[in-house]
């Protein structure tokens, strides 16, 4: 394998905890909105806009993420689907 794919490789192994990360930190930051009934509840307008796009680019992000960790794992493992050389 070149050292390209075996860098990617490595660096697509450090993304997954980030994407993880990503999605955690967004699963909280909802339940810590939700009152006694489970109704999301926000301070202002402008708090819920700031927090549903800032929440949706980052679940927008992870999913980014993972998709690029699937290709580079696929790119090293399968080199010859996508007519790397060895």
């Amino acid at each position: 394998m070149t050292d390209d794919a075996g860098l990617n490789l490595l660096m697509s192994l450090f993304l997954i905890p980030v994407a993880i990360w990503l999605h955690i930190w967004v699963r909280k930051r909802k339940e810590n909105r939700r009152n006694e009934s489970g109704d999301e509840e926000f301070g202002s307008l402008g708090s819920t806009l700031i927090s549903t796009i800032g929440e949706g680019i980052a679940i927008i992000t992870s999913l980014i993420l993972m998709i690029m960790v699937m290709g580079f794992v696929l790119k090293y493992f399968f080199p010859q689907i996508f007519g790397t050389q060895l």
